[in-house]
């Protein structure tokens, strides 16, 4: 037993258009053109009536150019600077042109609350359809609205701007002030203000639906964005001059009042000049250079007493003589030598009691008591040297202490009037330059703006709205957007196969044939032997040819019967049809073939002896196989209706019988009754050799053929491919290689 022809791997069910080509979409196209005309011309039809109905509206534009470099004859800029060129003072400026104050000045400047465009109260009261469904909509709502914002519901607008409070105004000013807020609002919907690119450029736009009026308050605006920046230097050089006189007056008394008060300082003070503080420096560092020199001095003596004290100390009174210079002193010290020279020479022969031994001794001391008596009086003269220095370094410290408090004082004095002089001086500056100030602005008469019209604007000779061309691209691309949608659902609405290659992935089968549609007429009842008869290498009969070609291949490759089981997923897809033509085409072509039409609960045969007759009544085949006149065709009914059909499919007798009949004809073909509503099929597919599913072009759903396979792999019927059928021949038929040779017309002489 030969194994099932498994699916391929790229079996899928692609949506609708995913598995079209480019060339099958643009066919697609083409084969409802018609939707594409019909909402092209509807798209273009409403452009028309929309351009014809809609006001014109014409847009005229000038140019107002930010100049960032101006003439200065004075510093003008210090009183009010011009703007830095960026892109905020650029976009600050569109903001400026857009703004209220000059709309308002541009409305009364030429009228334009005169105009019914500008002012809807001059428009007359007509009631519409419109009006009064909007009407009735805001009195269903208003008490909704009035009691969310907790409110009367019959208050209007202008009840509530009308009602008393602190800084309420009269009834015709608040009326007067709404309409000129409304009128001041509808110029501001039509103006438009935008930067050219990254320049310094401002366009200045503004709509109307007369070109005159578009360039007369184009012209206007952009005029008046101009008078707008000379009246603010003008305003601010008025407010600079009002300031500057009346601060120059008052700068002027304080000059006079410190001018006044360095004059009177330098009366009451004697002696502030700059060689008076000269001379008292001088002064004062002689002096300190003498105290310095005293200090020394008294240092010095302060030493030598203290070196004298500290031997006279440590030796006794003898010391002094060490610390005392004094040429008395060194003689007195030569004698006392020279004496002791002769007591030591007189002591080496004479005894110390000796006459001359004493009178010598005598003689030395008087000489020690002399020079004690010298260093006394030496000692005192350095204590009165010191009196001396200490009373000279006093002198000086005293002097010097005056000197430093006239120092003092002098600074002072000069501190002072140097800030008096300095608080005059800055005064002075300060008024000079405010005066100076107040002389250039009182001159100053400059009327020049930091901007200049680049160009007036012209008269429009187009409209700006409806663009004409613009509706009818937009139309034209809306028709074709729409029609290609329409089109597009209706493809997807399409639950079947479009084409065989689609078929081929979605079941992994080849495609053995596809078959064209005929007429019914045709293939019904005796019309389709005598359609076969007539037209037998029709493309229709070269159809089912290829198919019995197809499965012979098969069957040599893998050594299979003669037995092919016909079926479908659903009722109503041709497929009693096919398998009639099919036997048809090829008994015509000198093939013995038998045909079993094995649906036995719903088959068009006409009523008479069949399957079931021969297996359940044991009729004779000759009783039951009934053969065409003139032809190798058998054809075998369902026969008498029985109960359950599956007792005659399932009996061994048909079993034998159809292997029996295999080994007698070319081709036994098995027509079953579709999968889905039954399991006759999945039971005779295991008496069959082959498996050939019908599968109706466009109208079986994906999903039943998917689940026609399920059912016929799990019986493991060996599937041959599958048949399209009526399928329609269409210019999109030429570029497909399984159809190509019924649609394309140089293929029609070979049938």
């Amino acid at each position: 037993m030969t194994m099932p022809r498994q699916p391929s791997e790229d079996r899928q069910l692609s949506p609708a258009l995913m598995s079209l080509s480019l060339l099958q979409v643009l066919a697609v196209l083409w084969r409802r053109k018609a939707i594409v005309v019909v909402c092209l011309m509807l798209a273009l039809s409403a452009a028309i009536v929309t351009n014809g109905v809609i006001t014109p509206r014409y847009t005229a534009t000038a140019s107002v150019i930010v100049e960032p470099r101006q003439q200065k004859v004075i510093e003008i800029e210090s009183v009010i600077s011009n703007l830095p060129v960026s892109l905020e003072m650029m976009q600050s400026e569109v903001q400026v042109i857009k703004s209220s104050t000059v709309a308002r000045r541009v409305v009364d400047g030429l009228g334009l609350a005169t105009l019914v465009e500008f002012n809807p109260a001059l428009q007359p009261a007509e009631e519409s359809l419109a009006g009064e469904v909007k009407s009735m909509v805001k009195g269903l709502f208003a008490p909704v609205i009035a009691w969310l914002r907790d409110e009367p519901a019959e208050r209007s607008g202008i009840a509530l701007a009308q009602m008393p409070r602190g800084w309420d105004l009269p009834e015709e000013e608040a009326r007067r002030n709404w309409g000129e807020t409304r009128i001041v609002g509808r110029f501001l919907t039509n103006l438009d203000v935008a930067i050219q690119g990254s320049s310094r450029v401002i366009a200045v736009s503004y709509t109307t639906s007369d070109p005159l009026l578009s360039q007369q308050v184009a012209n206007a605006v952009a005029e008046e964005y101009l008078q707008d920046q000379v009246r603010l230097k003008t305003e601010a050089l008025v407010g600079a001059n009002t300031f500057l006189g009346g601060r120059i007056e008052e700068l002027r008394a304080q000059v006079e009042v410190t001018e006044r008060a360095v004059e009177e300082f330098r009366k009451t003070t004697p002696i502030i000049s700059e060689n008076d503080s000269e001379l008292l420096a001088e002064q004062i560092f002689a002096m300190d250079r003498k105290q310095i020199e005293a200090g020394l001095e008294l240092d010095t003596i302060n030493e030598r007493l203290l070196r004298l004290r500290a031997a006279m100390e440590a030796r006794g009174d003898t010391a002094a003589f060490d610390g005392v210079a004094s040429m008395v002193i060194d003689e007195l010290r030569l004698e006392e030598m020279r004496l002791r020279q002769e007591e030591s020479e007189l002591l080496s022969t004479l005894l110390p009691k000796h006459p001359k031994v004493v009178s010598l001794r005598s003689q030395l001391d008087k000489r020690r008591q002399q020079m004690l008596e010298e260093a006394g009086r030496l000692l005192a003269n350095q204590r009165n040297e010191k009196q001396i220095a200490q009373r000279r370094l006093a002198s000086i410290r005293t002097s010097m202490s005056e000197l430093q408090k006239d120092a003092t004082a002098l600074n002072g004095a000069q501190i002072q009037i140097r800030a008096l002089q300095r608080e005059a001086e800055a005064t002075r500056e300060v008024f000079e330059s405010f005066l100076a100030r107040y002389k250039e602005t009182s001159q100053f008469d400059d009327e020049l703006a930091q901007s200049r019209i680049l160009s007036l604007a012209s008269i429009p000779t187009v409209p700006s709205f409806p663009k004409t061309r613009l509706n009818y691209a937009i139309a034209l691309v809306l028709g074709c957007g729409i029609g290609g949608i329409i089109i597009l659902l209706l493809e997807l609405s399409v639950p079947g196969f479009r084409d065989p290659d689609e078929l081929r992935k979605a079941t992994g089968l080849p495609v053995l044939a596809v078959i064209p549609r005929v007429a019914s007429r045709k293939v019904v009842g005796a019309g389709l032997s005598r359609f076969l008869a007539e037209e037998p290498n029709s493309s229709f009969a070269e159809a089912h040819k290829g198919i019995y070609a197809a499965l012979r291949v098969d069957r040599r490759t893998l050594d299979l019967g003669s037995v092919l089981l016909v079926t479908s997923s659903v009722p109503n897809e041709g497929k009693s049809i096919f398998s009639r033509s099919l036997c048809g085409a090829l008994a015509a072509g000198g093939l013995k073939v038998l045909r079993i039409d094995c649906d036995l609960r719903a088959s068009d045969e006409e009523p008479r002896l069949g399957v079931s007759d021969y297996i359940l009544a044991d009729y004779s085949l000759d009783q039951v196989v009934q053969t065409e006149k003139d032809s190798t065709l058998s054809v075998i009914a369902p026969g008498t209706r029985v109960n359950d059909p599956l007792t005659v499919l399932r009996a061994p007798k048909l079993a034998k019988f159809i292997e029996a009949a295999s080994r007698q004809y070319d081709l036994v073909c098995l027509d079953a009754p579709p999968v889905l509503a039954v399991s006759d099929a999945a039971t005779l597919a295991e008496l069959a050799d082959q498996t050939l599913i019908v599968v109706r072009w466009k109208r079986t759903p994906r999903r039943f053929v998917l689940a026609t396979l399920q059912h016929l792999h799990r019986t493991r019927a060996h599937l041959s491919g599958v048949v399209m059928t009526q399928a329609k021949l269409t210019p999109n038929a030429k570029s497909n290689p399984y159809m190509v040779g019924y649609a394309d017309r140089r293929f029609q002489k070979y049938y």
